[in-house]
């Protein structure tokens, strides 16, 4: 019986460890546009995604970046206010994984995303003003899909 009780810890562990260790919490929305958004956050070591609009995105209970849903339009709009502004900085422009985005910093002070859900009339505003780094944390952990 010892035998049994150790074989069946021992496959219990094997599949926690392959299995990993992130957890995720995720939300649809039905936005203005008439489309369903996902946003899938990966919740290990403490984030968390909130449901209300705007969404957020804490750590450890402190708000680290808050987004809202705009329409697919908006993204050229904010792109050409991002290239002709002075204060703003373009830190990388990407189309990765049916999005496209830009990621720019405002006065140093501010560090943005504006992000265009592929195949989808909405676009997304994230914005931080932690750091470069934590805004670019918090949507590396994000997952943004059109249902």
């Amino acid at each position: 019986m010892k035998k049994i009780v150790t074989l069946v810890l021992g496959m219990c562990m094997l599949a926690f460890v392959l299995t990993g260790c992130s957890t995720y919490k995720s939300y649809t929305y039905n936005v203005d546009t008439g489309d369903q958004i996902e946003l899938r956050l990966d919740t290990t070591g403490g984030y968390d995604l909130s449901s209300d609009l705007p969404f957020a995105i804490t750590k450890d209970g402190e708000t680290l970046s808050q987004g809202s849903f705009i329409i697919g339009e908006g993204y050229d709009i904010y792109a050409e206010g991002i290239k002709s502004d002075s204060g703003a900085e373009v830190i990388e422009e990407k189309t990765y994984n049916g999005l496209q985005y830009i990621f720019y910093s405002y006065n140093d002070r501010e560090y943005n995303y504006v992000v265009k859900i592929v195949g989808s009339d909405t676009a997304v505003l994230i914005g931080n003003i932690v750091s470069e780094k934590s805004a670019r944390e918090c949507f590396e952990r994000l997952t943004i899909r059109k249902k």
